[in-house]
């Protein structure tokens, strides 16, 4: 803790040009007393990590951090939260980022009585919905997750072990002018570690984020940059290519370089993914070159988890064009996924009459809601045939440095 501080102090001496500093000051609020989260675990049936229980007693409740700021204990998770909603686990493992449809795949549905992030709290916000929360409750406890809460880019649990380590990375990476990036969730590595992992690694997530990471150096070498090119044109996963053609591609760094030939490269990228068993339906994505055709592919599979992801592509807005398919030949792949046994592929065709406007279908989905008994399926139901009550969100209590022990005890928010 000790070396924490000494380093947010030499931070306040000389700041560094980062995101959110201009608020947070690299100032942290005073410690919480030590009955106030004590309250807190009571009140939610649940022990706090003990790293972050150290940090929020010992150096600060609020303040600097990633993102805007890192967020006080009190305004840490949803104000109308369910009794017992942090003791509930939360699903996510730490490995690639959960993607696309994970939302209707492991959270509740919309309702009164949801608990959405269960087993988590709000610890830093980044902007729109970005989020970075900690899990208390699950196989996860005690690590970080970035997500978008409101989007399909979902969850990531980060490599770094607990919270002092994730937050000390944050505070050297800023001062050493690292570029964080949304979330600062590069893979925490220096230039060797990140060539190492994008060279060997055997898995393709990491692989890619180490490509996705090496940018963010201050300085971009030559052999760092053939190493990210050579990634781009013959990494043998099409999604590692893909991942990193679109970040080379639109100059998603601070670097002045830019990809030779980026059009000839996606063709090969997309020819590599078309000949892959399965296809690679998150490369074509990424390129933005799925088409029906491709989907239609995997649909025929008798694999559960291939005809999932292929479906997904038809609801999402960078799947296949709304203006593609022939509109006879879309309406019978829809309607079939309607009757499917599976709920999540029935939620998927829902969501697929609603993007498509496929009005002649819309009959069908009223007989659907007579015998549907997926909670999923059945708002997704609700919301196509306007049926759906609008999102009202409770006031987000606002922070105060001055009262440490304020929302705690008399009526607090939580």
């Amino acid at each position: 803790m000790g070396r924490i501080a000494d380093k947010l102090a030499a931070a306040r001496a000389e700041p560094p040009a980062v995101f959110g500093a201009e608020d947070h000051r690299f100032e942290l609020g005073p410690p919480l007393p030590e009955a106030a989260v004590a309250e807190y675990e009571e009140r939610h049936e649940v022990a706090l990590p003990p790293e972050y229980r150290l940090f929020i007693t010992e150096l600060g409740a609020e303040g600097a951090g990633p993102g805007y700021r890192f967020c006080r204990l009190d305004v840490a998770c949803c104000a109308k939260g369910p009794s017992g909603h942090l003791a509930r686990p939360s699903p996510y493992l730490p490995g690639p980022r959960y993607y696309g449809d994970w939302e209707e795949r492991y959270e509740d549905p919309p309702g009164p009585d949801r608990n959405f992030l269960r087993g988590t709290v709000l610890v830093s916000t980044h902007g729109c919905s970005l989020v970075t929360r900690l899990v208390v409750a699950g196989p996860a406890r005690g690590r970080l997750v970035n997500l978008d809460d409101e989007g399909p880019v979902g969850p990531y649990v980060v490599e770094d072990a607990d919270f002092l380590a994730w937050y000390e990375r944050w505070l050297d990476e800023a001062v050493a002018g690292r570029h964080g990036g949304w979330f600062w969730e590069g893979l925490p590595l220096d230039e060797r570690g990140l060539l190492g992992v994008l060279a060997d690694d055997p898995s393709p997530e990491r692989r890619a984020r180490a490509g996705e990471t090496l940018p963010a150096l201050p300085v971009l070498d030559y052999h760092v940059w053939d190493a990210l090119l050579a990634a781009v044109t013959a990494d043998p996963d099409p999604g590692v290519r893909a991942d990193l053609w679109d970040l080379l591609k639109w100059q998603r760094h601070r670097h002045p370089r830019s990809l030779p030939d980026a059009d000839a490269v996606a063709d090969d990228i997309e020819e590599h993914a078309r000949s892959c068993t399965p296809r690679a339906l998150g490369a074509l994505s990424a390129l933005r070159r799925v088409t029906f055709a491709d989907v239609l592919s995997e649909l025929a599979s008798d694999d559960l988890e291939r005809r999932r992801l292929a479906a997904y592509q038809l609801t999402s807005f960078v799947g296949v064009d709304r203006d593609e398919p022939p509109r006879r030949l879309l309406a019978e792949t829809v309607a079939g996924l309607l009757e499917d046994a599976d709920p999540l592929l029935r939620s998927h065709g829902v969501a697929a009459v609603g993007r498509f406007e496929l009005l002649d279908l819309h009959s069908r989905l009223r007989e659907l809601q007579e015998t549907e008994a997926d909670g999923w399926v059945r708002h997704r139901l609700a919301w196509n045939l306007g049926e759906h009550s609008a999102r009202v969100w409770p006031p987000v209590p606002v922070p105060d440095f001055g009262d440490t022990a304020a929302g705690y005890s008399d009526d607090p928010p939580f």
